[in-house]
């Protein structure tokens, strides 16, 4: 019995060390915005049940079944199912607050804050969830795809010298293997629902709408994308990572009209943003990140720059960005240049520039 508890906790070791993450980060939250009152951890145990349970029934079982079942039907019902599930945690949302209100020896306000506040958690939960199961879903596909191809398909290409289809393989496997047109009418469905009860979150979901779409798209499967649809996904993805964030992220992406219909290598961007996001200091307005996009006189030059962290090492910034310059360099050729580097004020700079003559 005892092994078997112990192979339990090992199997789902990061599960509990997530779900332990989140809770200290609420927890963290109220303390912080002045809401928090110390209770017993078992009124704890209590509010988190019905979260936990919606969260893992929705993706272990309503989309794991809906999803893979051969009937149409069944999959087309999936928004009605979502909201049967909604009135199912509600229920054991009031019974879960019920009993440990009654332990707390406090009486349980069923108003309508309390019932909206119930519906926002439980939107929140299954937003979370969809979004789980379709990272575990696709992270299993892609295994299985790259153990029986990958290998198979490169030895293929380089043998025959086709550097533009091993490109286009590589961009594919970077993308979901998954029904896209679920996906998207699952968000839209999300977006609808909170539209007007919390329209900052529908905002956010229309921000990973649009990143999804692109993702998904057939044109980051090739060799060049437009370099204003690479912006548009920059601002989505800047706009759902500000949500997060407790304070004004500062960023700053500028861009000429000039360079909007230029063609470059897809997801270039995004690599120097989220390398930005992942080492830079950005909550301090006098040390603001900023990228900066130019074109003119038929050269391409993006600049970003930021301060890095006090925590931050060296080299990993670098390591994060090997790949954008032998990339520029096999589409490019000599026509391409990049370069990163650390100034003495500890400040982070990459100069990218492209020739197209």
């Amino acid at each position: 019995m005892k092994d078997t508890f112990l192979r339990f906790l090992n199997k789902y070791k990061y599960h509990f060390l997530v779900w332990g993450i989140f809770i200290a980060y609420e927890v963290i939250m109220e303390i912080f915005l002045g809401l928090f009152r110390a209770s017993p951890v078992i009124t704890y145990i209590f509010a988190y049940i019905p979260y936990v349970l919606l969260f893992y029934f929705h993706a272990h079982v309503l989309l794991k079944y809906t999803l893979n079942s051969p009937n149409k039907h069944f999959k087309y019902s999936l928004p009605l199912l979502i909201i049967l599930e909604l009135l199912c945690y509600l229920i054991i949302r009031f019974l879960a607050d019920f009993c440990y209100k009654y332990i707390d020896h406090q009486h349980l306000d069923t108003d309508i804050i309390y019932f909206t506040g119930s519906v926002w958690r439980g939107i929140y939960f299954i937003g979370i969830s969809t979004v789980y199961y379709f990272l575990t879903h696709d992270q299993q596909q892609r295994q299985q795809i790259a153990k029986m191809k990958q290998q198979e398909l490169k030895a293929i290409l380089l043998a025959k010298g086709i550097n533009n289809e091993l490109i286009q393989t590589q961009n594919a496997f970077l993308r979901a293997q998954i029904n896209p047109h679920f996906l998207i009418n699952t968000l839209s469905y999300l977006y609808n629902v909170t539209r007007k009860t919390s329209p900052k979150i529908a905002d956010n979901i229309l921000s990973l709408t649009e990143i999804v779409q692109y993702a998904l798209s057939k044109e980051i499967s090739s060799v060049y994308v437009k370099l204003e649809d690479e912006i548009k996904l920059i601002e989505s993805f800047l706009l759902l990572h500000q949500a997060q964030l407790p304070y004004k992220l500062q960023l700053r992406l500028s861009y000429n009209d000039e360079a909007l219909p230029i063609l470059i290598i897809p997801l270039m961007l995004m690599t120097l943003t989220e390398n930005i996001i992942k080492h830079a200091q950005l909550d301090n307005p006098g040390k603001q990140a900023e990228i900066k996009i130019v074109y003119e006189n038929s050269i391409l030059y993006i600049k970003t720059s930021n301060h890095k962290t006090k925590m931050d090492q060296i080299s990993t910034q670098y390591t994060d960005l090997e790949n954008i310059g032998s990339r520029l360099s096999s589409i490019y050729g000599e026509n391409a240049f990049f370069d990163c580097h650390h100034d003495l004020q500890n400040n982070f700079h990459t100069h990218t520039k492209i020739r197209f003559y």
